[in-house]
């Protein structure tokens, strides 16, 4: 009988009276391994559906703005890069507008003596008359242009004993034949301090009535000066078209100008000449 029948009538007989325990039976020896077991068929494959996408939800609240981190270390310099090429040359661009003529600083004042106005290369400051220390006695050697408004400080009345004098000048022709010189004899001197604004250099050339190349001639005229038997005087360029004070013919002997010549000896005759008016020139640049 196989072993299972032997098993199920066992439990059938229990089923009907279950005696006392027995007592234990020695262990029985391990039972023969059974046979491996078919393999079985592969079950069914069935493929499930995709679930839907689900809807995008709405953006978050921006969160609030974290504190400032510290400042970083520098990091290292960089290498320093290449010169570039040069460009090509830009197209020349159009020419500016010319600009207003600035007006030269500077400029120069000089004095015309014998006449009342100013040539038109300078600008007229003042008319005046011309005048100096007396013939015959000490004092300054160079002539003034004198203003015909003077005005004066705090004054001491009186005539004062340590004092300079100055008088008014006057044309000393009286010898000259020639009319345009002789009828100015004892006439007051006028004069005219005019200013080159063009100009920065001015010089009184003797014996020549022309200027250098390069320079302007302002007027021409004679030198004059003191008689040679008064006291020194300085130089002066009287205009060759000299005037004279209007009605001041008479003789105050005061500064007296009279016409310059020449002596032979250190000063070569010819070209010079003993008998003949050194003429002079303004000229300036």
């Amino acid at each position: 009988m196989a072993e299972k029948e032997l098993l199920d009538q066992e439990e059938t007989q229990l089923s009907y009276h279950i005696g006392d325990t027995g007592l234990h039976g020695p262990t029985g020896q391990l039972g023969i391994k059974g046979a491996k077991g078919d393999k079985g068929s592969p079950g069914s494959t069935q493929l499930t559906s995709k679930g839907m996408k689900g809807e995008m939800g709405n953006d978050g609240l921006p969160g609030p703005m974290g504190s400032k981190g510290e400042q970083g270390e520098p990091g290292p310099r960089g290498l320093k890069g290449y010169i570039g090429y040069t460009g090509p040359k830009g197209a020349k661009g159009q020419k500016g507008v010319k600009g207003d003529k600035e007006e030269r600083n500077g400029g120069i004042v000089h004095v015309r003596w014998g006449y009342d106005q100013c040539p038109s290369t300078a600008q007229l400051v003042y008319s005046g008359r011309a005048g100096g220390s007396n013939w015959n006695q000490g004092g300054a050697s160079n002539p003034q242009c004198l203003p015909v408004d003077p005005n004066f400080l705090k004054s001491i009345s009186g005539h004062q004993e340590y004092r300079a004098l100055m008088y008014g000048a006057e044309y000393n022709t009286r010898t000259y034949t020639n009319s345009h010189l002789h009828g100015r004899h004892n006439h007051d001197v006028p004069c005219a301090v005019c200013y080159a604004t063009q100009r920065s250099t001015v010089y009184m050339l003797p014996a020549k009535y022309t200027c250098p190349s390069g320079w302007t001639r302002e007027y021409y005229g004679y030198l004059m000066a003191e008689l040679h038997s008064h006291h020194p005087s300085q130089f002066t360029c009287m205009d060759n078209a000299f005037k004279s004070v209007i009605g001041t013919a008479a003789n105050h002997n005061g500064m007296r100008l009279s016409f310059v010549e020449g002596r032979c000896g250190s000063l070569p005759c010819p070209p010079y000449d003993k008998t003949r008016e050194l003429s002079c020139a303004v000229c300036t640049k």
